[in-house]
């Protein structure tokens, strides 16, 4: 690093990169899940298209597009979502699986229902990763209930945007 007249740059491959213009971003690959939605537990569900919704920031979401499954839906999605204020702000990322278009479970009205959420521990130190199965919980009632699972893997890394 140098110091170039009020700015700090960075060197890479023989380029002066701005600071500005360097982020960290929590690379996601978000394979698939499991469990969920059973057939037995709930008979009446005709539409099994899922779409899984990750944040860190309320303000800031990645989404998969719908896909079709039984239990297992696979989407085999990656993408980058930047983390303007690590680590003070950041330090889970949320991760909502969301029956689409299922318009006949009573109580919805726009035909989206979360079957399975959880809420992981972002890595804490540049270049960490985090990669497994996580389980979800489900909203029953008045409590939750553990049911099914989602695989995927974070990496926190630096972004240069120019």
């Amino acid at each position: 690093m140098e110091n170039d007249s009020n700015r700090i740059v960075s060197r890479i491959q023989d380029g002066v990169i701005s600071r500005r213009n360097v982020y960290l971003g929590l690379h996601l690959e978000i394979l698939y899940a499991e469990d969920i939605d059973n057939p037995s537990i709930y008979p009446n569900v005709f539409n099994r298209e899922y779409r899984l919704v990750v944040w860190v920031d309320p303000n800031q979401e990645f989404s998969t597009i719908p896909v079709e499954g039984l239990w297992n839906p696979v989407w085999n999605a990656s993408g980058v979502i930047l983390l303007k204020k690590f680590p003070e702000y950041h330090t889970f990322l949320n991760v909502e699986v969301l029956r689409v278009n299922s318009m006949n479970d009573p109580g919805t009205s726009s035909g989206v229902v979360i079957v399975g959420k959880v809420k992981i521990p972002l890595p804490r130190v540049l270049y960490g990763e985090k990669i497994g199965r996580f389980e979800l919980v489900r909203e029953m009632g008045e409590g939750f209930k553990f049911e099914g699972h989602i695989l995927l893997s974070m990496k926190l890394r630096k972004y240069i945007y120019v």
